[in-house]
């Protein structure tokens, strides 16, 4: 189990939802912008198709935020694991790059976290004093400033691979407490994404088991929380209660959505049903005397609610956005679109012939949904077979936070061309 002493954890002053008319307002809804690759090979590209993607992707960059920005700046990106050959290509980044210097930013950095897993990315396999090892697949997948991707990596929720006098972050995670939330009220944040100023939040679409499609949402959702994050939305934490704060008042027993606590007399403290816990911490929310601490340190079963894992998904981002919609850009790379995501340490084969191209704008929904519609038409398009019950995971999201939050799913459409 965990430690109840938290490690490196900073406190963020509690807030309501905040949403920009841009997501909310159909009158000023963020535009997408949809570059398509026009038969291009984007998996396998030449110098010349490489410049002329980064030119198409900074230009809609210019065009999704043509204000200036300031501060330190990341590429949330995904280096996929040792033996994906399918990931995304670290030589698209320079059109991102030369937009952040261009536009008043500085401290550009590419990142991401360690992951709940074991592997070369895991959480256990790189320590707070040591993540070499993720360091290491950076740069052998070309993260790194003498590679492809032209600027140094940094591993979001290990501060001491922040660097100095470009990108600095000294805490693991970040702790927000937010209300109008649907199923979460605190929110962890990994310390890197918590510091950054602007993001560009680079995807590359995937299907997954679990989260039906792995796009921008996955990205930034499990990408940029930190470990106790991700065991929240993988329903991995379990309520312990502290017997000398406890006063048996049942209070959280009342609360519990699931109706997972008992309080019986022959225990001084509320029992857990592990079988219907699922991790949502009301009982520690409501609970008047800070008895109750979420505990957990490893997913144990990560099939545990996977009906509704994209919508948990969908409910933590809002946490992680909130007061950062405005900085946050998205680019999803649409190209070698395989059955499982880049986290699966195997050699996939792309699920189609040809290469889409890139969405960009600042509602991750509606372009996790038009990638999933653009997929599904491509599938049919070449022949073949169709996962219909991934593919409309997005469609179920979308509809979940537009009908929850009032987020709009269709936006302005804009085609770009490399």
């Amino acid at each position: 189990m965990m430690n109840n002493v938290e490690t490196s954890v900073a406190n963020i002053s509690p807030s309501h939802i905040d949403l920009p008319d841009g997501l909310t307002s159909p009158v000023h809804a963020y535009p997408t912008f949809f570059i398509h690759a026009g038969g291009a090979t984007l998996r396998n590209p030449n110098e010349q198709l490489i410049y002329r993607a980064n030119v198409a992707i900074r230009n809609a960059l210019q065009a999704a935020h043509p204000a200036n920005i300031s501060g330190q700046c990341l590429l949330k990106v995904h280096i996929g694991e040792p033996a994906c050959a399918t990931r995304m290509k670290p030589a698209y980044m320079n059109g991102s790059i030369q937009f952040l210097l261009g536009m008043g930013g500085s401290g550009v950095i590419a990142s991401d976290t360690t992951v709940a897993y074991t592997g070369d990315r895991g959480h256990k396999a790189n320590t707070q004093d040591d993540s070499s090892t993720y360091l290491k697949l950076a740069t052998k997948h070309g993260w790194s400033v003498d590679g492809p991707a032209k600027v140094p990596f940094v591993v979001l929720d290990r501060p001491k691979t922040s660097i100095a006098d470009e990108f600095v972050f000294k805490d693991e995670k970040k702790l927000t407490h937010i209300s109008g939330i649907n199923r979460f009220s605190d929110f962890y944040l990994a310390g890197g994404f918590a510091a950054a100023d602007f993001v560009i939040n680079h995807a590359h679409l995937t299907l997954h088991g679990l989260a039906g499609v792995a796009g921008c949402v996955k990205s930034i959702a499990m990408g940029c929380s930190s470990l106790k994050g991700k065991l929240r939305m993988h329903q991995s934490l379990v309520p312990h209660f502290n017997e000398e704060f406890c006063n048996a008042c049942a209070t959280c027993v009342d609360n519990c959505p699931e109706g997972g606590l008992s309080l019986t007399s022959e225990h001084p403290t509320p029992t857990v049903d592990k079988e219907l816990c699922i991790g949502c911490g009301e009982c520690l929310a409501v609970c008047p005397n800070n008895a109750v601490t979420l505990m957990g340190e490893d997913i144990t079963d990560w099939k545990r609610g996977e009906d509704t894992l994209p919508i948990r998904m969908a409910d933590y981002m809002m946490g992680l956005m909130n007061g950062k919609w405005d900085n946050v850009i998205h680019v999803l790379h649409i190209y070698s679109v395989t059955e499982q995501c880049d986290c699966v340490d195997e050699r996939q084969e792309p699920m189609l012939e040809r290469d889409m191209g890139f969405l960009v704008g600042k509602n991750p929904f509606a372009i996790d949904l038009l990638a999933a519609q653009m997929l599904n038409d491509a599938m049919i398009e070449e022949g073949h077979s169709v996962c219909e019950s991934l593919i409309k995971s997005a469609e179920r999201t979308a509809n979940y936070v537009n009908k929850t939050y009032g987020i709009q799913i269709e936006t302005p459409l804009e085609r770009m061309a490399i």
